[in-house]
């Protein structure tokens, strides 16, 4: 078992077995990289942005960046699991929306191409020094994500369930992102009430709407300023509708000015 943080693109490289999980280990977050993570053992569900996954052995998810998920422990077994987080530019644009959106899950348990990727990260990190151990597992998640790129049309894609309601919120709120947004415009939308809306969202997403909603706005303005655009051009764009309450936001989640953004 292994964790391990290559620079500044990989977030994170590990093989992990937790012998008692409870939801207390696991939070729900969002981040600006992107996640393959491959299910070994355990019982648990994974909620992705309002898709739940119910993962058997050998399955592997596909989490795209500034997404909201969370993992919750259904049993109180061994959990086993790789994660790879990274930082979605470091590999072509066109895999990474093919893979990535929506969020997906395939089963590789029969292929042991796939397979072997993992396994030889377990290699490399009991076999190799920590420099070697970095450049190589670089260059093969790399490899990792081409191979399923041009392999998606013959793998085993797994569906995912929907909640109530959520996964059509989740989309509007999606499609609508650069729109002024809050709980009295989505129950309008979908003919429900506002405590409805905001009761559903809570209990499901094990967040608050209102702080969903400023999250995927901030991590969107985020990928923005990486592109260029001023911060008040994004603050507009993103229908903050004043700039301190963008620059705030900003700070609190990213600890930087948007003018500091790199």
């Amino acid at each position: 078992m292994f964790q391990r943080q290559i620079g500044s693109s990989i977030l994170e490289v590990s093989h992990k077995r937790i012998e008692h999980p409870t939801q207390s280990v696991y939070f729900n977050h969002i981040h600006n990289h992107c996640e393959i993570l491959l299910f070994i053992s355990g019982s648990a569900d994974y909620n992705i942005d309002g898709q739940v996954f119910r993962p058997s052995p050998y399955d592997m998810l596909f989490i795209p960046a500034a997404t909201y998920h969370y993992l919750i422990p259904t049993a109180s077994v061994p959990y086993e699991n790789y994660v790879i987080g990274f930082d979605p530019k470091i590999i072509d644009t066109e895999h990474y929306e093919k893979l990535f959106s929506p969020p997906l899950m395939i089963n590789i348990k029969d292929d042991p191409e796939l397979k072997g990727f993992f396994t030889r990260l377990d290699l490399y990190h009991k076999s190799y020094s920590k420099h070697d151990f970095d450049e190589t597992a670089f260059s093969l998640i790399k490899e990792l994500v081409t191979y399923c790129r041009y392999r998606k049309d013959d793998l085993n894609f797994v569906h995912s369930g929907s909640l109530t309601h959520i996964d059509e919120i989740v989309k509007y709120i999606s499609d609508n992102i650069e729109n002024h947004l809050n709980a009295e415009i989505i129950a309008e939308h979908f003919s429900l009430s506002i405590s409805y809306v905001q009761n559903l969202f809570s209990q499901n997403m094990h967040i608050g709407l209102r702080k969903y909603i400023m999250q995927k706005k901030i991590y969107a303005a985020d990928n923005d300023l990486f592109l260029g655009m001023s911060p008040y051009t994004v603050c507009e764009k993103y229908a903050f509708g004043d700039y301190s309450i963008f620059y705030r936001q900003y700070k609190k989640t990213f600890g930087c000015s948007p003018r500091n953004r790199k």
